[in-house]
């Protein structure tokens, strides 16, 4: 399940720049689930139109040919179908501005121009895990205390090499009076658990990846298109049950299958099986259901059998379990509040498990162990192409390639993730966050790949209300189809995009603001009713409606 806030902007620009500016290379950063991900974009002139070509080197992709390449009006449009990705950006003085979406993910990226040919000697750095891993884990552990020193950061984390555990620490619970709580709400890492199972079924010949979802739900639009490999692969084309028709919360409170049945049904298909990859809550939830159908038995059993028993797990629960020892969840909204999570009858098998990021280590290194499924099960889980595979996705950090899963609920997040080459794993649950979980697994990286990296600045000056109230009001952009409301809650400022959760805004200095979450900066004009807003590369001004 994803929650994570973002906005998707969109730069429109009035000024008049020649069509040939745009030829040469342009090279921008993708801020790729917490990671920074160098992208080249090469665009020539080619008789009345132009073509272009994408460079991906942290993922050694080079010369991938975009379909379609078109600018109009200072606009830059590009389709690169072979990596399920688009762009729209506007060209601005030196600079084009805009939003690559990809698998249905979108994402600000800015470009630059940049001599490629004067930079042929530049070459990817090769990131090498610290010499000494405990004076890495030390100052991993120095990074925690910092951050819950500033009450920052409430989870636990944990980390194996070779397939031991070489750390672990639970930090910021005791600021939540947490007292017997020993696990964590884990989302979507529950669909990898899903994932291993099923792939169990097809080792004994009782389910098929070639099967038709029409076998077992015929009512679902395009079941007799739709196979089990895509629902695994999220390129069923099927929507997201998690969000609801007229509310996105709508699963905080118990529904019932037919009423989740129906909605996905509602929902309808939003492209061909296959052509397109696009994350599936639905996919999941039905493939819970075929993996109960088949083993007839109940999710529960099935965790049991193929993990909890085998490997010998302590602290591990779905749903139906009923656990009493989960950390509660909290946001920060200038204090920690307590979160209304799912009810997660509602998400059985796609985010309902509870358990400990040791837990999750242990079964990442069993699974690529071969103690879970086969090789060659192991071989179809892996992403190939793109970055999801069946049950588990790729997380790049620059040249390391860790393999794993997510999981966010409405309050916590999780990461478990491998590298064979390092033989590491890392896995945590947070569940009070205040920096963004993407900041703190880039920072954790940093330091067991001694990349150079700032500790997150947390301000300790107080803005009075009275203070505040100037920067409150309605703010609208000519450039963004974004409404942002800014407000005063808490004795602390927040703010609040169209249909979008509201977030509190950080004092940084005098009339700038800022939210780590979404990486984002405010920086309010009182005098001109203005608000600057900063994000992904971008600057794109709001004015205060009157």
């Amino acid at each position: 399940m994803k929650t994570k806030i973002s906005f998707s902007l969109f730069l429109l620009s009035i000024q008049l720049i020649f069509a040939q500016q745009i030829t040469g290379s342009w090279k921008g950063e993708l801020d790729f689930d917490g990671t920074k991900l160098p992208i080249i974009i090469n665009i020539e002139k080619d008789k009345d139109s132009y073509k272009a070509l994408l460079d991906s080197p942290a993922q050694g992709a080079e010369g991938i040919p975009a379909e379609k390449t078109s600018f109009l009006n200072n606009e830059l449009t590009l389709e690169i179908s072979s990596a399920n990705a688009s762009y729209k950006g506007k060209l601005e003085g030196n600079k084009i501005s805009g939003s690559f979406i990809q698998s249905g993910k979108t994402l600000p990226l800015v470009l630059q121009p940049y001599d490629k040919k004067n930079n042929t000697d530049e070459k990817l750095e090769i990131l090498k895990l610290t010499g000494n891993l405990q004076e890495g884990l030390n100052k991993i552990d120095d990074f925690i205390s910092y951050l819950e020193k500033n009450n920052a950061e409430a989870g636990e984390i944990s980390i194996f090499k070779e397939g031991k555990e070489v750390y672990k620490r639970t930090f910021g619970e005791a600021s939540l009076s947490q007292k017997g709580k020993t696990t964590f709400q884990i989302g979507s890492i529950t669909k990898a658990m899903t994932a291993m199972m099923l792939f169990k079924l097809i080792e004994k010949k009782q389910l098929n990846l070639n099967d038709k979802l029409s076998k077992f739900y015929p009512k679902i639009p395009n079941a007799e298109k739709i196979t089990i490999s895509q629902l695994l692969h999220h390129s069923s084309g099927l929507g997201d049950y998690v969000v609801g028709k007229n509310t996105m919360k709508w699963l905080t409170e118990k529904v019932s299958e037919e009423q989740i049945m129906n909605h996905i049904i509602e929902q309808g298909s939003l492209f061909k099986p296959g052509t397109k990859v696009q994350y599936s809550n639905s996919g999941y939830y039905l493939l819970t259901k075929i993996l109960e159908k088949i083993s007839k038995k109940s999710y529960a059993d099935n965790l049991k059998e193929t993990f909890v028993q085998p490997l010998q797990l302590k602290n591990f629960y779905t749903v139906s379990q009923k656990p009493t020892n989960v950390f509660s969840s909290y946001n920060y909204a200038n204090t920690w509040e307590s979160v209304k999570d799912f009810d997660f009858n509602n998400v059985v098998g796609v985010g309902d498990i509870a358990t400990t990021p040791t837990n999750l280590n242990i079964i990442l290194n069993a699974l690529f162990a071969g103690k879970i499924v086969s090789k060659e099960s192991l071989s179809a889980m892996m992403p190939k192409e793109d970055r999801f595979g069946m049950g588990l996705a790729l997380v790049p950090f620059y040249s390391k390639m860790f393999v794993g899963h997510s999981g966010g609920t409405y309050g916590t997040n999780s990461l478990m993730i491998y590298n064979g080459e390092d033989d590491i794993s890392i896995a945590y649950s947070l569940n009070a966050d205040r920096i963004g979980a993407n900041n703190f697994v880039i920072d954790i990286f940093s330091i067991l790949y001694n990349k150079e990296f700032s500790l997150p600045t947390f301000s300790t000056t107080t803005i009075t209300e009275t203070e505040l109230k100037q920067y409150v009001g309605d703010y609208s952009s000519k450039d963004l189809p974004l409404g942002i409301k800014i407000f005063i809650k808490n004795g602390g400022l927040f703010a609040q995009g169209t249909g979008q959760p509201e977030f509190p805004l950080e004092y940084v200095e005098k009339n700038q603001f800022k939210f780590d979450n979404a990486g984002l900066k405010m920086i309010f004009f009182p005098e001109k009713e203005e608000m600057q807003l900063e994000q992904g590369g971008g600057k794109f001004i709001f004015n205060k409606k009157k």
